[in-house]
């Protein structure tokens, strides 16, 4: 955009979603401040659903889980065993609407926690945290 000339106040964008890969807060601010918008995580997994598993609020306070849909868990990844609420281990998930081929307590191999308190926004959908890391980094 710099580059081309183009002024962010000419796009007329307000948001943008933004996953697939793990993204830093530095570089929240910076996609944020470059382009004059919202930056949104969105998480989700092309075994479960693609991405839509989770997202952001407008309060960037953890990614809403559509319980809907799905069933998050926080397990211990060497024992399996499942942690209380705010614990940071493995994510897993069971698809309750999943046709096809559904999947129970899928491992992920993703290290966040779960938080079950009310959302600033209003939501009481569980939040996940940010992605910190992948199973295989956490084990080493």
């Amino acid at each position: 955009m710099e580059e081309l000339g183009i002024k962010k106040e000419d796009l007329k964008l307000k948001a943008g979603v933004f996953g697939a890969e793990q993204w830093s807060e530095n570089m929240r601010k910076e996609i944020e401040e470059r382009l004059g918008i919202t930056a949104i995580d969105i998480y989700g997994l092309s075994e479960i659903i693609g991405p839509g598993v989770s997202t952001e609020c407008c309060c960037k306070c953890g990614l809403h889980v559509q319980e809907d849909h799905f069933i998050p868990e926080i397990i211990d990844p060497v024992t399996e065993e499942v942690l209380p609420p705010g614990s940071k281990g493995e994510l897993v998930f069971s698809t309750i609407t999943k046709e096809g081929i559904p999947l129970l307590r899928y491992r992920t191999r993703d290290i966040s926690s779960l938080n079950y308190e009310k959302c600033e926004c209003g939501r009481t959908t569980v939040r996940m945290s940010k992605v910190s890391e992948e199973l295989t980094i956490c084990l080493q």
